[in-house]
C-alpha cells in the first residue's frame, strides 16, 4: 500500500466531501420538487373523492325518484 502525505490526503477527502455535498444538495431539489407534485396530485385525489361523491348521491337519488315518476306517468296515461 502506498503511503500517503497529509496535505495530499486533505485534498482528496475535501474533494469527495465537495462531491458528497453536491449530490446531497441535488437530492435534496430533487425531493421538494416530488413533494411539490405529490401535493398537487393529493389536491387531484381530494376533488376526484368529491366528485365521486356527488356522482353517487345524485345516481342514488335518480335510482329511487325516476321509478316512481315512471309509475305516475303510466297511472295517468292509463
Amino acid at each position: 500500500m502506498k503511503k500517503m502525505d497529509v496535505s495530499t490526503y486533505r485534498n482528496e477527502t475535501t474533494a469527495k466531501l465537495v462531491k458528497l455535498e453536491e449530490r446531497q444538495i441535488s437530492i435534496f431539489k430533487t425531493l421538494q420538487k416530488i413533494e411539490k407534485h405529490l401535493e398537487k396530485l393529493n389536491g387531484q385525489t381530494t376533488s376526484n373523492t368529491y366528485s365521486i361523491i356527488k356522482f353517487r348521491t345524485y345516481g342514488s337519488a335518480a335510482l329511487f325518484v325516476i321509478p316512481i315518476i315512471v309509475t305516475l306517468i303510466m297511472r295517468v296515461i292509463i
